[in-house]
């Protein structure tokens, strides 16, 4: 079985776009890629000096939402990964960090 992964683009002039990343071999790696993709929206976002509030705010507003799909065509997001909580964890790790 095989699983993809695509993002729903949000925000200014995305139109509701969806963006293929990739196809895997498992569920895990899905994830792991799915982790990445929020993570590189969180850090292109992120501004210096921000709270993670804020950043996460941010997030909210021209979020790429994450979509893991199997090869059956049925979807795996909601039990699989929760884009809105790894983003939140996230925000705390970056704002505390930068």
């Amino acid at each position: 079985m095989k699983f993809s992964l695509s993002v729903l683009k949000r925000g200014p002039g995305a139109q509701n776009a969806v963006r293929e990343i990739g196809a895997y071999d498992s569920l895990e790696d899905a994830v792991v890629a799915a982790r990445q993709a929020v993570d590189e929206t969180l850090q292109r976002l992120y501004v210096a000096g921000m709270q993670p509030d804020q950043l996460l705010g941010s997030y909210r507003q021209v979020a790429e939402t994450p979509c893991i799909m199997r090869d059956d065509e049925q979807t795996m997001n909601a039990s699989s990964f929760n884009h809105f909580q790894f983003a939140k964890t996230r925000c705390e790790e970056i704002c505390a960090t930068q």
